[in-house]
C-alpha cells in the first residue's frame, strides 16, 4: 500500500490489477485486487478540493479511513487505535488480551462500560470512514467529468455498504449517523440494527447501479467492484434473515475473487496492526475460549495458524501464541472475497433444509487447503454448528465472528451461554454478558440519541 494522507494527497496515475488464479488462502491473501494501488501522490491544497483532484484525493482518503477503522493502527508506540477486526475479535473467542490495559479487558471479558475509551476511538474512526466514502462519493459524482466510465463511486460506495455493516454486526442498536451540512452538524437519528443492515443494503444497490460499476466490458476493474458491492450486499442480507436473497446477490462472484485494505512495512501507522498485536504480544490466540469457544490452536488448522512462542505476553501471565495468518506488518487483509461468497451460499442451503447441499459447499471449498471431507450433518442444529464453525475458521481475524455469534442468539435461538465465551475469565473474575459493544458516553452529544435501545440484540 503506497498510503496517502487522508484527503491531502492524490495519485498521479493510478493501476488496477486482479490475480486470478485459484490456491490455498495463504497465497491467496497476497495476490488479487488492492485497496490504496496508487502511485506517488501530490499534494492538494484545502482550497482546491472542490475539483476533480480534490475529489480524487477524498476518495484515497475515504479508503486510507477505512482500512484504518477496519485494521487498526500499526504504530503501537504512539496511542494504538484497536482496529474494528481487533477488537470485535478480543469480544468474541478469537482472541484473549495478553497485555493489561483495562479498556480492553473490558471488552476481552464482556463487561464493556460507556466511558470506554478504546471502544470510543474506534466508534469516533469508524463513523469517520463512513463520512468519507459518502463525501467522496458525492465529490466525484459532481466534479470527475468521467465518472460514468470507471469504477471510483462504486468502490466508496461499497466501503460506506461495509461501515453500516460493521456497525450493525458490532454495536448495539440505536447509532446514530449525523453528518455535515456546510458548516454545521445535521445530528442523525437513532437505527436499530435492521435499519443498519438496511442501509448497508442500500450503499450496495447504489454502487451496483452506478455507470462506471455497470459496465464492466469495457472498464477494467469494476468487475471486482461489482463482486465487492455483491458479497457486501449478502453480507448484509445475510444478517436480515434474508437467506436466499443473500445466495442470490453472490451468486456470480467467482471463488478466487479478494478485495483487499493494503498494508506496507513503513510508515508504522499503516502496517497491519493485527500482526503487531500478536506479534508485539499484546493479544494472543484463544482455543476453547470461555468453555465454549472453538478450538482454533487445538484443531491444528491451517486456515489458523500459529507459532507457539513459549512464552508470555505483556502481562506476564497469559501464554503467548502468535497468529500467523498475517505474517508480516505488510500483509493485507480481506475486505470480501469469493470464499464469503460460497459460505453465504451454503448458509442459504441450510435455511432450505439442505444439509447434503451445505456439506458439499463446504467440502468443495475445504479442497483449496487441502483439508478432509466433513461428514454430512445428521439434523439441522449439527449443521448449524458445522457451518459456523466453518465460517470461523475460513474468516478468521476479518472481522466476522461477533456478527456471526450475534446471529447465532438472533437468527438461530442458542442460548447466550452456548455461544459467547462464559465462566471463569482467565485474569480473574468471571465472564460478562454482553453480547455487543455499547454506544460511547459521548454519542449523548447528539440530542437525538440517549444511548443503546437494545443491548441484548
Amino acid at each position: 500500500m503506497r498510503m496517502t494522507s487522508f484527503a491531502a494527497a492524490v495519485p498521479t496515475r493510478r493501476t488496477r490489477h486482479a490475480r486470478r488464479a485459484l490456491g490455498p488462502v495463504l497465497l491467496l491473501l497476497a495476490g488479487a485486487c488492492g485497496l490504496l494501488d496508487t502511485d506517488s501522490p501530490n499534494t492538494v491544497e484545502p482550497g482546491e478540493l472542490d475539483s476533480p483532484a480534490g475529489a480524487e484525493a477524498r476518495r484515497v482518503g475515504a479508503i486510507a479511513d477505512f482500512t484504518f477503522a477496519k485494521d487498526g493502527d500499526g504504530d503501537l508506540n504512539l496511542g494504538r487505535t484497536d482496529g474494528q477486526i481487533l477488537l470485535s475479535g478480543l469480544m468474541s473467542d478469537e482472541f484473549v488480551l495478553s497485555t493489561t490495559p483495562p479498556t480492553e479487558q473490558e471488552v476481552d471479558q464482556r463487561r464493556v462500560f460507556e466511558n470506554n475509551t478504546t471502544l470510543f476511538a474506534m466508534y469516533w474512526y469508524m463513523h469517520r470512514a463512513r463520512a468519507a466514502a459518502e463525501n467522496a462519493a458525492t465529490a466525484l459524482r459532481q466534479f470527475d467529468v468521467d465518472a460514468d466510465t470507471k469504477s471510483e463511486i462504486g468502490e466508496v460506495l461499497s466501503l460506506a455498504g461495509f461501515s453500516y455493516v460493521m456497525f450493525g454486526e458490532d454495536f448495539c442498536s440505536g447509532v446514530p449517523f449525523s453528518r455535515l451540512d456546510g458548516d454545521t452538524i445535521a445530528f442523525g437519528q437513532p437505527q436499530t440494527t435492521t435499519e443498519m443492515f438496511n442501509s448497508a443494503v442500500t450503499k450496495f444497490d447504489a454502487a451496483l447501479a452506478e455507470p462506471g460499476v455497470e459496465n464492466e466490458e469495457e472498464n477494467e476493474g469494476t468487475t471486482d467492484i461489482t463482486n465487492l458491492a455483491a458479497v457486501g450486499k449478502g453480507r448484509a442480507l445475510l444478517n436480515l434473515g434474508d437467506f436466499a436473497g443473500a445466495a442470490a446477490a453472490v451468486a456470480n462472484v467467482p471463488t478466487e475473487f479478494a478485495y483487499f485494505s493494503e498494508h506496507a512495512d513503513a510508515p508504522l501507522r499503516i502496517q497491519n496492526a493485527i500482526y503487531n498485536y500478536s506479534t508485539g504480544a499484546l493479544w494472543s490466540l484463544s482455543d476453547q475460549e470461555g468453555e465454549v469457544g472453538l478450538p482454533f490452536r487445538t484443531a491444528e488448522d491451517p486456515r489458523v495458524p500459529f507459532e507457539d512462542t513459549e512464552d508470555v505476553g505483556l502481562d506476564g501471565t497469559t501464554d503467548q501464541f502468535n497468529l500467523l495468518k498475517y505474517d508480516q506488518p505488510s500483509t493485507n487483509v480481506p475486505v470480501a472475497d469469493g470464499i464469503e461468497a460460497r459460505l453465504i451460499e451454503a448458509e442459504a442451503a441450510l435455511q432450505a433444509q439442505d444439509l447434503g447441499g451445505m456439506n458439499t459447499i463446504l467440502n468443495t471449498l475445504r479442497t483449496l487447503q487441502g483439508l478432509d471431507p466433513l461428514a454430512a450433518p445428521g439434523s439441522f442444529d449439527e449443521g448449524v454448528d458445522q457451518l459456523f464453525s466453518e465460517r470461523a475458521f475460513w474468516l478468521f481475524a476479518t472481522g466476522h465472528r461477533l456478527g456471526d455469534l450475534r446471529r447465532l442468539i438472533r437468527q438461530y435461538h442458542r442460548n447466550q451461554v452456548d455461544v459467547f465465551p462464559t465462566g471463569d475469565y482467565l485474569k480473574g473474575g468471571s465472564y460478562g454478558t454482553d453480547v455487543n459493544l455499547p454506544l460511547p458516553l459521548e454519542v449523548n452529544n447528539n440530542p437525538n440519541s440517549h444511548g443503546c435501545l437494545d443491548r441484548n440484540a
